[in-house]
């Protein structure tokens, strides 16, 4: 009898243990499965009452959606005009209803009208009247689509160093990036890919990279800028283009610059149309010992299949010495 009691209280242990087991499960999967999917956020101008961020009481501000954003946190944004600086914190992406529409106007001048953290991406949106357009720290990827970025002080795009793995590239794709106060697109030191943009009209270069850029640029119209079209270092980077078209920029199409240290740049299906000055400009900082023709072509290659028209100097120009 007392072995029966005994088998019994064992067995009635092991319900209650796989019972507790399955109760867990059913509490801490969705749990997980919330968190595979990300949290949806929603932001209206118009919003009042109660505030949550849900789409039936969604926030008034993009800042009160961003502040409490978590990773994997998507931020909706209805069409207004948000009169703010905002910053997207880790693995935060933000959504617009419709670029025309959905307008992020800088409070303060003095500070960049959004700043990117890691694994952040933005689509969809007016960004304009901060220092930069869109700021992205050192050793952050993050990913800017179907936005216009303009009237900013300084960059439209203003990207700071980092290292050359993909989990640090920052991608720019099909963006209209005018009218800003320097260059449309400064980087640092850094991966990036470039392509299917329109970048015009600024006061500076239309794309500004440093040395040791490793970049993939395709595909952009870039014209009407101050300065050149793109200004390229060849030293350390490595740099391929293709289907670019250079038209009406106020220096040069193309411009080159070279200390001596290798890199590559590749040119290939560029159109390079009214520029003020060259198509393409090749400067060197310093008189190389050797025959500086042979290493820039080697470190500067041109595909055959590249057009030039109508550039008022010359198509290449011969290198030139700055000292």
């Amino acid at each position: 009898m007392l072995q029966e009691n005994f088998s019994q209280l064992i067995q009635n242990k092991k319900k209650a243990y796989a019972f507790a087991v399955i109760l867990a499960m059913l509490v801490i999967l969705p749990v997980f499965a919330m968190a595979g999917r990300g949290r949806d956020v929603y932001v209206d101008t118009k919003a009042n009452g109660t505030q949550d961020g849900s789409k039936s009481h969604p926030y008034k501000t993009i800042k009160q959606a961003a502040d409490r954003a978590g990773k994997r946190t998507k931020i909706h944004v209805a069409n207004g005009t948000y009169r703010e600086n905002i910053e997207l914190k880790d693995g935060v992406n933000l959504y617009g209803h419709d670029k025309d529409s959905v307008i992020i106007d800088a409070k303060s001048d003095d500070k960049a009208t959004v700043v990117m953290k890691d694994d952040t991406r933005i689509d969809n949106v007016t960004i304009k009247n901060g220092k930069y357009g869109i700021k992205i720290a050192d050793d952050e990827e993050a990913s800017i689509t179907e936005c216009i970025i303009k009237d900013n002080d300084e960059d439209g795009i203003h990207i700071e160093n980092a290292g050359l793995k993909k989990s640090t590239t920052v991608t720019i794709s099909k963006n209209e990036i005018n009218e800003n106060g320097r260059a449309g697109i400064y980087s640092e030191k850094r991966k990036l890919t470039i392509i299917d943009n329109e970048i015009a009209n600024n006061e500076s270069n239309g794309i500004d990279l440093e040395k040791s850029a490793n970049a993939w640029i395709a595909n952009n119209e870039i014209k009407g800028n101050s300065g050149s079209g793109m200004k390229l270092r060849i030293d350390g980077s490595n740099i391929w283009t293709k289907n670019n078209t250079f038209r009406n920029n106020d220096h040069e199409g193309l411009e080159v610059y070279f200390s001596g240290a290798y890199g590559r740049i590749n040119v290939a299906k560029a159109d390079f149309i009214k520029n003020e000055r060259n198509g393409v400009a090749r400067i060197q900082d310093f008189a190389i010992s050797v025959n500086s023709e042979g290493l820039w072509n080697k470190y500067l290659t041109f595909e055959n299949n590249n057009t030039f028209s109508q550039n008022k100097k010359a198509d290449i120009a011969g290198v030139i010495i700055k000292k």
